[in-house]
């Protein structure tokens, strides 16, 4: 807000005898919209007054003047087909909006499914959306079920964990530190009739010493 004032202000050039009119900012203690419904407390799913909306062009009851304001420019965004909500993403793409229960379905299919790569939230939250659904918490409910599941925490690359000191293995003089190994079983048989290869490794020199 204050950059946008900031802005403002060196676009117009204002004369001393010009008396300018004071912008009234009104402060709300709650949020006209919340994004982040946790539940379906009521039963419906969290796109119901939208779908009334679109269809009916009614208002839920007891509605502020505020909320229908609301209501209205979310379904700017959404598309009615029949009784099926769709979203419009940024490119114009449609995806159908799930309820609570289905989206759980959609998040583990994906992650833990056929397909599924044990993707991490981000990643995963892309590819709900890019297999064409939307819900309000797509990118929170992902996040969340990533960072829950049980072979993620067991196999996933461990690349926060402290550093550790490297422990090198030196040969102080020579032939004081060997490295040995047997190869075998030798076909056909060697000249000399041998079947096995002692190898001997100097680790000073590293000199290899065989037979």
């Amino acid at each position: 807000m204050a950059d946008a004032l900031a802005t403002l202000a060196a676009m117009f050039k204002v004369g001393t005898n010009v008396k300018i009119q004071p912008i009234m900012i009104n402060l709300r203690e709650c949020p006209a919209h919340c994004s982040s419904v946790e539940e379906e407390i009521d039963g419906k799913p969290w796109y119901h007054d939208i779908v009334h909306y679109l269809k009916f062009q009614q208002y839920p009851d007891q509605s502020s003047e505020n909320d229908k304001k609301t209501i209205r420019r979310l379904a700017m965004n959404f598309f009615l087909d029949g009784n099926i909500l769709y979203k419009r993403s940024r490119d114009q793409t449609l995806l159908r909006c799930v309820d609570s229960t289905e989206a759980r379905r959609i998040v583990e299919e994906v992650h833990e499914g056929v397909c599924g790569a044990h993707a991490s939230g981000h990643k995963l939250a892309r590819q709900v959306m890019r297999a064409g659904y939307y819900w309000l918490t797509l990118e929170k409910d992902c996040i969340d079920f990533a960072r829950k599941c049980h072979k993620c925490q067991i196999y996933a690359d461990r690349i926060h964990t402290p550093a550790n000191s490297l422990h090198v293995l030196t040969s102080p003089w020579p032939f004081s530190m060997w490295g040995m190994d047997v190869i075998g079983l030798i076909t056909p048989k060697a000249s000399n009739g041998h079947r096995f290869i002692l190898v001997a490794i100097d680790y000073f020199t590293k000199k290899d010493h065989h037979g």
